[in-house]
């Protein structure tokens, strides 16, 4: 079996940005991601340890994303009165207050 990882270019084409936001949307790890995508799992945590990168926020934007649609359900759940997901409902908020300060 010949496996040959690929090497990022400087920048990724927007198949791969694509591609790492579904990844980080599932919440597979960065060597998951790698492995997957087929690309060198140290190329791969530089492009995304910056921030400012499209595969950073790419990133960044697929880990928000599901989040914030746990967190909806989990609001909507507890304004049908599921008391575990009314007190995790109420830690989302005081924790948001709590940074807003």
């Amino acid at each position: 079996m010949n496996f040959q990882i690929q090497a990022f270019s400087m920048e990724m084409d927007e198949a791969q940005i694509s591609d790492l936001e579904v990844y980080a949307s599932l919440m597979f790890t960065k060597n998951e991601i790698a492995v997957i995508m087929e690309v060198d799992p140290h190329d791969l945590h530089d492009q995304i340890g910056d921030p400012q990168s499209p595969a950073g926020k790419a990133f960044q934007r697929g880990r928000l994303k599901r989040e914030a649609e746990l967190r909806k359900g989990i609001f909507d759940l507890a304004q049908n009165g599921s008391s575990p997901a009314q007190t995790l409902a109420l830690k989302l908020v005081e924790n948001a207050k709590a940074d807003d300060l």
